[in-house]
């Protein structure tokens, strides 16, 4: 299996990363996951499920690459390990993570970088980095500050102890956790969903929140004028408001799962 093996699923992507047997994080996993998102894009999916092979989603970087490396040594790894970070929170699509066993580290800052994280029943989470001394390299601490605030993202870092799966959801990091028997098919279920909806609108709403988590409310405003408007010419919002028109809210409301969008 490649490191980043893709399978296309009617308009969901479904990546799966395989490094055996820890499924550590390598440069070769990074490039492999920027273009196999890439390949999404270009075959237009409106969907993307991320998932690991093997007993463990990831068991963190691989550490060799960490020994005797320069501060600019080491600025440029971390560089090209962010395009993967990017590219999952660049995608035109909703991206879900599917977690199961252990996310360490790197997993979990790929998991991170995802739209919505599923998590099996057992699965185990930490960012381990302080026990050998180091911090978070692709964005752990601030993107869980983003889910559960700033105090608990530090607590998750510093202690650099392991948190079940519930806790995490809890925590409003993990979405939600399933039997680990049903992690694959309730993640294309949703997945699905989220393809069959519009898709467009989806798009720009993932692009606001990342405005605003970057330059604030206020400021996202006035991108939202620019980011959300071009709905109104679209023709899934158009086909939408003309069928609540003619059903009356009520009846479109109750059928609204059978509207057809198209993202565009």
């Amino acid at each position: 299996m490649s490191v980043a093996a893709y399978e296309s699923v009617d308009d969901v992507a479904v990546v799966t990363l395989a490094n055996p047997p820890a499924n550590l994080f390598t440069a070769e996993l990074a490039s492999g996951l920027v273009e196999v998102v890439g390949r999404a894009r270009a075959e237009h999916k409106r969907a993307m499920v991320l998932q690991a092979d093997g007993a463990l989603f990831f068991g963190g970087a691989d550490v060799s690459m960490f020994q005797g490396k320069s501060a600019r040594q080491a600025r440029e790894m971390f560089e090209d390990g962010f395009r993967a970070i990017e590219a999952l929170e660049d995608a035109p699509f909703p991206v879900i993570a599917a977690v199961h066993g252990m996310c360490l580290a790197a997993g979990l800052e790929l998991a991170l970088a995802c739209d919505l994280v599923l998590a099996a029943e057992g699965t185990q989470f930490s960012q381990v980095e302080a026990r050998i001394g180091a911090t978070t390299f692709l964005g752990g601490v601030h993107r869980l500050a983003e889910r559960c605030g700033p105090a608990r993202a530090k607590e998750i870092v510093y202690f650099a102890d392991f948190h079940s799966a519930e806790t995490f959801e809890r925590w409003n990091i993990v979405n939600a956790v399933v039997p680990a028997d049903q992690l694959r098919e309730r993640a294309l279920s949703w997945a699905r969903r989220l393809a069959k909806g519009p898709t467009a609108a989806h798009a720009a709403t993932k692009r606001l929140v990342a405005h605003t988590l970057a330059h604030g409310s206020r400021q996202a405003d006035r991108f939202l004028l620019d980011a959300a408007t071009p709905l109104f010419e679209s023709r899934d919002m158009r086909h939408a408001v003309g069928l609540m028109l003619s059903l009356g809210s009520r009846k479109f409301m109750a059928t609204h799962d059978e509207v057809v969008f198209e993202g565009r």
